[in-house]
């Protein structure tokens, strides 16, 4: 159930984003979020805030790339625990503009930053991701099922 609220949150606010812009375009947004789990190599969980060696959620901020400009994003952001005690960390990706490949920057803290590259589908009425790469690794295809959830190893 822990996992259910933050999935929800995430797509009213995406549902949010699409029926908010003045064009009018009755736009359906259907998921733009990746879930992230960190964790060390020893499997420690690096977004939980009892770790005293985890990321701090007030250091953790997102940018989009926007023809060629870096724009604050994150006022839909998410943290959470899922219903297995995994902290992660939901960010809306970057579907804005007209890259082919939208970029998403997250700054952990002031010196590691890493990059999600998505691919958007986008119609008239829906706009979702459909694949996922974090540092140049495809970690989600939505072609292969499952929710956009991975867990990242640094």
């Amino acid at each position: 159930m822990k996992i259910i609220k933050p999935i929800l949150i995430a797509l009213i606010a995406v549902l949010a984003i699409g029926c908010s812009k003045d064009e009018g375009c009755g736009c359906t947004i259907i998921s733009l979020a990746a879930n992230i789990s960190l964790k060390n190599n020893a499997g420690e969980d690096l977004l939980n805030p009892d770790n005293p060696n985890s990321y701090k959620k007030r250091d953790i901020k997102t940018y989009y790339l926007i023809d060629g400009e870096q724009t604050r994003a994150g006022q839909y952001d998410n943290f959470y625990e899922d219903e297995d005690g995994i902290f992660r960390f939901g960010v809306m990706v970057n579907y804005e503009g007209s890259d082919e490949y939208p970029i998403t920057y997250i700054d952990w803290d002031e010196t590691d930053r890493d990059t999600i590259k998505s691919e958007i589908y986008r119609t008239n009425n829906q706009t979702r991701a459909i694949k996922f790469w974090y540092n140049r690794e495809l970690v989600w295809d939505a072609e292969n099922g499952g929710p956009p959830i991975f867990t990242i190893v640094k």
